[in-house]
């Protein structure tokens, strides 16, 4: 398998990621310019949405694959979380906490899984 294949369901995984999160972006922006909602109320579904959308994204990139889900799924998840690690380090100048790496090992985890389910529901699930 050629580099050309193991970026093509990363790829794949990682766009779909930012695809769902601008979505659910725009949804919450508009529930907050429409109703009477605060930001700080929509501060608890923004972790588990973003836990379910990196699980989408390792099943997406899993399914892609059709072998070496958790590979696959893991690498979709370390591609996004470098990316929104540097946003928040180089655009907003945070740095990198404890809790921060709780959050970000929790995400990969979930990308991973996705990744091995994923690999599970391919119909070009090769036995490796």
């Amino acid at each position: 398998m050629g580099n050309r294949h193991v970026f093509r369901p990363v790829l794949t995984g990682v766009v779909a990621v930012v695809i769902i999160l601008f979505a659910v972006s725009l949804i919450m922006s508009l529930l907050l310019h429409f109703t009477s909602l605060r930001e700080s109320s929509l501060h608890w579904f923004l972790f588990p949405i973003t836990l379910v959308t990196l699980f989408i994204g390792g099943a997406i990139a899993g399914y892609q694959s059709g072998t070496k889900g958790w590979y696959y799924g893991g690498l979709t998840g370390i591609v996004f979380l470098l990316f929104t690690w540097l946003i928040s380090y180089l655009g907003f100048d945070l740095s990198f906490q404890f809790k921060t790496a709780w959050l970000y090992a929790a995400l990969l985890l979930l990308s991973v899984m996705g990744g091995m389910i994923g690999v599970n529901m391919s119909p070009q699930q090769t036995n490796e």
